[in-house]
């Protein structure tokens, strides 16, 4: 049976360096994928999954068992892509992989696709991308923590460090904001 992550955490916290291994491994893509998704910029999110991990190393006991390690994981996560954009003054922007069917919306290919279908799909993988850009800040976090991580919207209040009913409110109306800027697109595209 796999041991929970705040096994793990503790584990690692009374001098098991296994159990940090196991944690990185766990972890290591969604966090890129997160930070990722956040900065837009693959070499500046494998800096932050570095740092994030690098804090585990350095400072073994910055966990405590108060939230779940995951939650608290991506809390850092998050506030390391906030520090690297003030640091750079970047504005926000995400990648996106249309292909992966994550949106409903998104139409999966077959396994050998035409160059038209793969057009199609980028032009829409595209378009999503823009959309999901267009968002505020708060709306895209708490969008990509529950579509793309699957977090629970307690989890993303902690991460976020504001109240489930916000978080609620920030998923619904990024949702329709999303529905309203992609309605045209996917009309136009189904015609």
């Amino acid at each position: 049976m796999e041991q929970r992550d705040e096994e793990l955490i503790a584990d690692y916290q009374q001098g098991n360096p296994k159990a940090l291994e196991m944690l990185y491994e766990r972890y290591k893509e969604p966090i890129l994928n997160f930070a990722l998704r956040i900065l837009g910029n693959r070499a500046d999110a494998e800096d932050v999954t570095a740092d994030v991990f690098g804090v585990l190393i350095v400072r073994r006991d910055a966990y405590q068992p108060k939230a779940k390690f995951s939650t608290w994981l991506y809390t850092v996560t998050r506030n390391a892509c906030i520090s690297k954009i003030r640091k750079h003054k970047n504005v926000f922007s995400l990648w996106f992989q249309g292909q992966n069917g994550e949106y409903d919306e998104i139409p999966v290919p077959d396994k050998q696709p035409s160059v038209s279908m793969r057009l199609a799909d980028q032009e829409t993988g595209e378009q999503i991308r823009k959309a999901i850009e267009k968002l505020p800040d708060s709306q895209k976090e708490a969008l990509i923590l529950r579509e793309y991580h699957g977090m629970s919207y307690d989890e993303i209040s902690q991460v976020l460090g504001c109240s489930l009913e916000n978080v609620k409110i920030l998923i619904f109306r990024g949702r329709e904001r999303l529905r309203r800027e992609l309605t045209s697109f996917l009309t136009e595209e189904n015609a």
